[in-house]
């Protein structure tokens, strides 16, 4: 009895050594970002806007780790209008892998930081003719006029994802998905509108280190 007991302990120790040496104690992500952004504006319609992020992962345990994720997305139209928008975000927080003794491992998160937001439209404008010191304004050749706003706020995630190990080192993200709340100012005022988005991601994770 004795023996069979001695042998399950060893064999339960030898099984979570195994399985703590899975788990990475460092990552990196790499990956492409879809967000669909809800401005909650009658002058800024709904729209989608593409891009990409990078984030940073630090593993405490097999279980609890935190992240750090940075990036932008693009939209160079909105509404059928030449409007160059941008949005980059800045955020780190806790997170959850739930790492197995198989391929996948599902995650999850909850990250908090800022956004910085910037609209521009370029517009054509005809001078009036006349003379200045000396130079001549010709009324039938247009100036161009870049109109610029930018914003700053509060940004959160909240959300999860999958990554399937390839090898030892590198995993496959084929998605995850986050909750994105973006608090900037609504346009023409200085009140914080709470803008309630949607994030998706996929790519590539690079796992560094063994616990």
């Amino acid at each position: 009895m004795k023996k069979i007991v001695a042998t399950v302990v060893t064999s339960l120790l030898v099984a979570a050594v195994a399985g703590a040496t899975d788990v990475p104690r460092m990552e990196t992500f790499l990956g492409y970002n879809f967000v669909r952004f809800n401005p909650d504006s009658g002058f800024v319609p709904s729209f989608n806007a593409n891009g990409g992020s990078a984030q940073f992962v630090y593993n405490f345990s097999n279980l609890i780790g935190i992240a750090v994720d940075g990036g932008g997305v693009h939209k160079g139209e909105l509404n059928g209008a030449d409007v160059d928008t941008t949005v980059a975000h800045l955020l780190a927080g806790p997170r959850v892998s739930f790492h197995n003794h198989s391929r996948f491992t599902p995650f999850g998160e909850v990250l908090f930081g800022g956004a910085y937001a910037a609209m521009s439209r370029q517009i054509n404008v005809l001078p009036i003719a006349g003379t200045g010191d000396s130079l001549l304004l010709d009324p039938t050749i247009p100036i161009s006029v870049r109109l610029q706003a930018s914003h700053a706020g509060f940004a959160m995630m909240a959300g999860g994802g999958l990554d399937i190990k390839l090898n030892k080192h590198i995993a496959f993200r084929p998605f995850a998905a986050d909750y994105y709340l973006v608090r900037l100012p609504k346009l023409g005022t200085t009140d914080d509108v709470n803008r309630n988005n949607w994030r998706l991601s996929g790519g590539i994770n690079f796992m560094f280190g063994a616990q």
